[in-house]
């Protein structure tokens, strides 16, 4: 069992045992509070990391809610054991599966000595929501931002760019730290967020260029520009490259013949 490894005065971190290529070294699980505490994202359905959890909050006090960043497998299920255990609500978006507590934008969780904050932030998927904690200024980010490496968008048409808002909005906020849902810790959440929005906008030049030189497939673009990614991510690189092109197909700089897509000169979009 994986001791509570205390990264502040209010702010425990608990590593799932789920490592892989998409969770990196696992889910990170959070307790936040002194005696009344919040669980930020309990994660998977792994009994060994629900004794775990159960372990810290036996150590530190009360657990009163179970705040959920969006319903994947590697964020959600353990909420509900702990709901089966405990009795704890589950807290996040309105359209989170099983949701006891749906929070709207910017509500707040009162818990003793900590405070934390809702913020909609879709993109990664429709009801992700962060969580700001206000006593220190640090950003739980869930799969919007990890601590080393890219996430991937919603498989939607406006994901992408619903993505790129909430990068601007968590932006705004000024955190002064990242917990993310993977990874580790983000000292510096400014050259974080730039890093994420100009990898994006990297990645739609690279794909305007491979267009600019003729029709291509989103499978031609993936062997392309993934190149040096291991095969087995490139369904998740097919699925950003899609992203990307309705972004841009929606703002009239390529269209779709088929499953080939192609770049739109200026005076075509006009």
């Amino acid at each position: 069992m994986v001791d509570a490894e205390q990264l502040s005065g209010i702010v425990a971190r608990i590593l799932a045992p789920n490592p892989s290529m998409m969770t990196l070294a696992g889910t990170n699980t959070y307790l936040v509070g002194t005696d009344v505490l919040a669980a930020i994202d309990p994660g998977p359905d792994i009994p060994e990391h629900l004794d775990a959890i159960l372990a810290a909050v036996a150590a530190r006090g009360t657990l009163a809610v179970s705040l959920v960043t969006h319903h994947h497998d590697d964020h959600l299920p353990a909420a509900r054991r702990l709901r089966e255990r405990l009795g704890v609500p589950i807290a996040g978006h309105a359209d989170l599966p099983g949701v006891d507590r749906p929070l709207h934008d910017g509500q707040r969780t009162e818990l003793s000595g900590a405070t934390l904050a809702a913020l909609h932030t879709p993109g990664h998927t429709a009801d992700h929501v962060c969580y700001l904690l206000e006593q220190e200024g640090a950003l739980f980010t869930g799969d919007l931002i990890a601590g080393t490496g890219t996430v991937v968008v919603g498989e939607g048409r406006a994901d992408l760019a619903r993505y790129l808002g909430s990068l601007d909005r968590i932006e705004q906020v000024g955190a002064r730290t990242i917990y993310p849902g993977h990874g580790p810790i983000v000292a510096d959440p400014g050259a974080k967020i730039r890093e994420y929005r100009d990898h994006r906008l990297e990645r739609e030049r690279q794909i305007l260029a491979e267009l600019a030189s003729g029709e291509r497939s989103v499978s031609e673009i993936v062997t392309s520009l993934y190149a040096a990614v291991p095969v087995a991510l490139h369904p998740m690189a097919a699925r950003n490259v899609r992203s990307h092109l309705w972004k841009l197909e929606a703002e009239r700089r390529v269209e779709a013949d088929g499953d080939r897509w192609r770049a739109v000169a200026a005076n075509e979009a006009t």
